[in-house]
């Protein structure tokens, strides 16, 4: 039997399939099986593959376009190899991806699941971006309550231990189905990503993203109920719940939302009690929990400082000070920053802030 089993679901994808089988016979690993499912293709995608003479080679055709989660599941159910790794019809593995993958599983044996960084190109091949997500399985399990951590044609997983303890892709999503079947996993099994660019993931109107189906906005909705659930909120309130989800997501990732300082607490709160239910649903150890904690409240805190900043640009003096108070109480340590520091004199230490200051005067 194989070690690894290349799985790969086609649906009219000519346009770039010979380079992307290229890609995975050059691997320097060898020991690899290369299921290839034809998902009704009315396009020349069947005959590029059986033109192939490659002994693991496997083509499976289906009658009909039957979408790419049922595609998958197929082939989870045929893929002989101990590992499977998921190879999108218009995307290139780079000639080591297989090789430092298997390594790296066969070192981590409590890993079920390990994805890569990534570079995005566009249609004629050209680099236009690079994605580095988060490696460690604390991150990855923080960052799936807000998006999805892994390019899903650069996975590579424990075929045995996925599907008898999580099982297969839900053939009832459209377009998340792998943010769901991640989910799922990580929340059973560590995971990881090498931090490495060992994919080329391809962006252009014949991408895989777009030949089977629109954006459907799934994986928003399942992002917004999850966190839902966790923080208790109303069920029956969408639109407030999918608004507080982009003003939570913002603040954590993207440029600070345009709050006031009062709503900006509000969100910030609702962000620490969302990481203490974090925190007991993964059973994170004290030290852990401890050491992800203050990497929150830091960035929350830098992001408090930013929107000081601008309140204060704007002339909203008070609002300036009380962003920066928040601030302070977030993360203490922010005090000694040139950021805060200077915002701080620019607002010439009068009124609230000059408990702050003798404060920090006090400290050094």
């Amino acid at each position: 039997m194989p070690k690894v089993t290349v799985l790969m679901a086609v649906y009219n994808g000519e346009r770039y399939l010979r380079e992307a089988i290229e890609s995975v016979l050059s691997q320097t690993f060898a020991d690899f099986e290369f299921l290839i499912l034809n998902d009704g293709s009315t396009d020349s995608s069947a005959a590029i593959v059986r033109s192939y003479s490659e002994r693991r080679i496997r083509l499976i055709d289906n009658q009909r376009n039957v979408g790419l989660a049922r595609s998958l599941n197929q082939g989870l159910e045929l893929a002989q190899g101990t590992y499977v790794a998921r190879q999108d019809a218009d995307d290139i593995s780079d000639p080591d991806r297989l090789a430092r993958q298997v390594s790296f599983l066969e070192t981590h044996a409590d890993v079920a699941l390990v994805g890569t960084w990534y570079q995005k190109i566009d249609a004629g091949g050209q680099v236009i971006g690079r994605r580095q997500p988060p490696c460690e399985h604390i991150e990855i399990c923080w960052s799936l309550l807000f998006f999805c951590p892994f390019a899903h044609t650069a996975v590579m997983l424990r075929k045995d231990p996925v599907l008898e303890q999580v099982g297969f892709y839900n053939a009832a999503l459209t377009y998340s189905m792998d943010y769901e079947l991640w989910f799922r996993i990580a929340a059973r099994m560590p995971v990881a990503n090498l931090g490495e660019y060992l994919l080329r993931v391809r962006s252009s109107p014949w991408s895989m993203t777009n030949t089977y189906g629109e954006h459907t906005g799934e994986g928003q909705r399942i992002r917004i109920a999850t966190i839902t659930d966790l923080l208790g909120w109303d069920g029956d309130n969408a639109a407030h719940n999918a608004v507080m989800f982009g003003h939570i997501k913002a603040l954590l990732f993207g440029a600070p939302p345009s709050l006031g300082a009062q709503q900006a607490e509000l969100v910030a709160r609702e962000i620490l009690r969302l990481h203490a239910r974090f925190r007991q649903a993964h059973k994170l150890s004290s030290r852990d929990g401890r050491r992800h904690l203050l990497q929150l409240r830091a960035r929350l805190s830098r992001q408090f400082i930013v929107m000081a900043r601008r309140a204060f640009e704007q002339g909203d003096r008070s609002e300036a000070q009380r962003l920066l108070r928040g601030a302070y109480r977030l993360y203490w340590p922010i005090l000694y920053t040139r950021n805060y520091l200077g915002l701080c004199l620019r607002l010439q230490a009068r009124s609230g802030f000059e408990n702050v200051v003798r404060h920090l005067v006090k400290r050094h």
